[in-house]
């Protein structure tokens, strides 16, 4: 007989289903967007998704470092990078 659990959901538990399901959303719109500053968008989205997660596991420090550093520092630079590029769009076309 298999191990049945009958309880409610709780606050927390949508709150875990809500941040996981956008942060897969988020990893798709960043593998098949062919903009790369949307893309970057929907990154920094996914780390947004990605402290939810850890404040729901009460690591507060880690979320807030995964604020700072990642979804700060590192998409700055990566944002920075995708403008000195300068992309045209018929360029993104052919790829």
């Amino acid at each position: 007989m298999p191990f049945v659990v009958n309880h409610p959901m709780t606050f927390h538990d949508i709150l875990f289903w809500l941040f996981s399901i956008a942060m897969l959303l988020c990893g798709l719109g960043v593998i098949t967007n062919r903009n790369p500053v949307n893309s970057a968008v929907f990154l920094v989205l996914l780390f947004v998704c990605m402290a939810g997660l850890f404040v729901l596991l009460e690591a507060f420090f880690l979320a807030v470092i995964q604020i700072l550093v990642y979804a700060g520092a590192v998409m700055v630079l990566f944002l920075f990078v995708i403008m000195l590029l300068d992309l045209k769009p018929s360029a993104l076309r052919r790829v």
